[in-house]
């Protein structure tokens, strides 16, 4: 598969190897659109298009700039302790219609996943002043934040 270039795109091979001496220079696929009188990514897609073209693009990848201050690592000498477990006792489920639900009632859905829209209930035990859950689906709902080190 030696060009797999469009009909409709007429590039001559003296277009070509323009090309190709700009990608051995080291120009940019801007760069050469302009000097072609085409777009940036008319430029990309006539390289890709041929493979000679497209194996002169392909360059060694950049090597890193060195950081203008240097990075300080420094270890963790706290380790973090495990966080204890707290269980609750589940609580005196309700199983209250969303229609029903008042302020001051779960919202834990408690139905099965195979439930008719209309049939979905609610745990609708006592929640907290401003939750929207109750304390024992209060912990299952919230996991605590993992703090990042390093």
């Amino acid at each position: 598969m030696p060009n797999r270039e469009p009909e409709n795109v007429i590039w001559k091979e003296a277009d070509r190897e323009k090309v190709a001496g700009m990608l051995e220079k080291g120009w940019s696929a801007a760069k050469i659109g302009q000097a072609m009188g085409i777009s940036r990514g008319a430029a990309i897609g006539r390289i890709f298009r041929n493979d000679r073209l497209r194996a002169l693009m392909k360059r060694p990848p950049k090597v890193a700039s060195p950081r203008r201050w240097p990075v300080q690592k420094v270890a963790a000498k706290v380790k973090a302790a495990p966080v204890p477990v707290v269980q609750l006792p589940p609580p005196p489920m309700r199983f209250v219609p969303l229609a029903e639900l008042k302020r001051g009632d779960c919202h834990w859905p408690v139905s099965p996943h195979s439930a008719a829209p209309d049939q979905h209930l609610f745990c609708g035990a006592g929640t907290r002043k401003g939750q929207k859950w109750c304390p024992y689906h209060q912990l299952i709902g919230y996991q605590p934040r993992v703090p990042r080190h390093g």
